[in-house]
């Protein structure tokens, strides 16, 4: 029976059943018992519904019908997958580069050729390899809930990176996720893991882009643990097909003096939730997020947050904008949560909202829940429409109309990304943002 107010899940259940015995992983029996008890749990409580206070804007009853079946790895256009790739990638980043298409990591485009000190494989390949460790990984998970238990039931593969303590990737790594026409109603389920110890950094460098026309659900769930002074960065852009169903949820745990920063950029999909669930978990942490969604015709773009201030002297900073055109929907759920113990947490968030089109709709929800006295908090939200005088101001200069209005959203667009220190990663988020612009005109 489905907890009140979830869709029931009956049958997602039912397809596991038919599904179960073809998952990677099948001779492995934790694993199996793993996945048998997730959908267990997933069955038990449904899809979220709209009555769900972090789902009231992001309605899945698009997949109430259980009608996406398990991807699976079939020959694909090679030519096709490598231009899309090529298109995806940051040619001046010659690091580690880890290509997944329709769920299953492809080997021939990528690069993982392993440093001292760090472990960077599929999902599939550490399962071969060394099941007790991916064991331990899925020991270490938390937050768990109904949409991430049916993804570990299906989960068909990912990526792993482990790094030891005091080594520091001198380059970012590039994670692709690439839905292809084989993936037209399929579910795509991966798994990930990142965990730095004590002294540690990385960063990541993570796209996901697919084909228009293809209906497909692409499913990741990401759990990370940041060691003591070690430091991540995750920069991702999300560019699916325009009949796709996105979710990203990403899980952290910041130890002391950790510091992880989140920068993600929105632009495709019909339907896009993007999730991240810091928890500050030792003194002296930092985490900044940073994000910018934009979103036309039929678009509906979802980010939620939830912020835990564990303990004291730590510092979060969330920062967001919207753009919505015409038929352009989003939501932002932001919710920042300071323990009684938590003394001297400094915690903002700011949530800025652009309506290009007065049949656009953006939703708006920061929320405060403090137990220490002794902090500064703030959050801040608006939406509004391009500011005339300012459009007036810039035709007056030559501007066309169209080009003027361009120049304002892309500046509003920019604040997000100023302190990107990877010049190759901001030209490519104010590219996309470009392109995105260049398509209304």
């Amino acid at each position: 029976m489905t907890f009140k107010n979830h869709i029931d899940g009956q049958k997602y259940a039912d397809d596991f059943k038919a599904h179960a015995a073809g998952l990677p992983g099948s001779d492995i029996s934790w694993l199996n018992d793993l996945r048998r008890t997730s959908i267990a749990k997933f069955a038990e409580v449904g899809l979220p519904g709209p009555r769900v206070e972090e789902w009231k804007y992001c309605n899945l009853n698009v997949l109430k019908s259980g009608k996406f079946n398990v991807s699976s790895l079939i020959a694909s256009d090679e030519g096709k997958i490598t231009s899309l790739i090529n298109e995806a990638r940051l040619d001046d980043i010659n690091g580690a580069k880890v290509v997944l298409v329709d769920g299953y990591y492809h080997s021939s485009m990528s690069n993982i050729d392993q440093q001292d000190g760090v472990t960077l494989t599929s999902l599939n390949g550490l399962f071969g390899a060394d099941p007790e460790k991916a064991k331990a990984l899925f020991s270490q998970t938390n937050d768990l809930n109904s949409l991430k238990e049916l993804n570990t039931a299906f989960m068909t593969d990912g990526y792993v990176l482990l790094v030891e303590a005091n080594v520091k990737l001198a380059e970012p790594i590039q994670i692709i996720h690439l839905s292809t026409t084989a993936s037209n109603d399929k579910a795509l389920r991966q798994r990930n893991f990142i965990q730095l110890e004590v002294g540690s950094t990385a960063q990541i460098i993570e796209s996901f882009i697919g084909i228009d026309g293809v209906n497909c659900w692409s499913h990741n769930n990401t759990d990370v643990v940041i060691g003591q002074q070690a430091s991540l960065e995750i920069y991702q852009f999300q560019n699916e097909g325009a009949d796709t169903i996105h979710m990203a949820e990403t899980i952290v745990d910041v130890a002391k003096g950790g510091d992880f920063k989140h920068y993600s950029l929105n632009i495709g999909a019909k339907l896009s939730r993007t999730e991240i669930k810091p928890t500050l978990k030792g003194e002296g942490g930092e985490i900044e997020l940073r994000g910018a969604f934009l979103g036309r015709g039929g678009n509906s773009h979802n980010v939620f947050t939830h912020m835990k201030h564990m303990e004291p002297e730590c510092n979060s900073n969330q920062v967001y904008r919207g753009v919505l055109d015409k038929g352009g929907k989003s939501a932002f759920q932001g919710k920042v949560y300071v323990a009684k113990d938590a003394q001297l947490t400094n915690a903002d968030q700011s949530n800025k909202n652009l309506l290009l089109d007065r049949n656009a709709e953006a939703n708006s929800k920061p929320e405060l829940m403090i137990y220490a006295d002794d902090v500064k908090c703030s959050h801040g939200t608006t939406v509004g429409e391009l500011d005339a005088e300012a459009l007036f101001y810039l035709k007056s200069r030559g501007l066309d109309k169209m080009s003027a209005k361009a120049l304002l959203v892309e500046a509003f667009v920019a604040e997000v990304f100023e302190e990107i220190n990877i010049t190759s990663v901001k030209e490519k988020y104010l590219s996309l943002a470009r392109q995105w612009l260049e398509i209304e005109g």
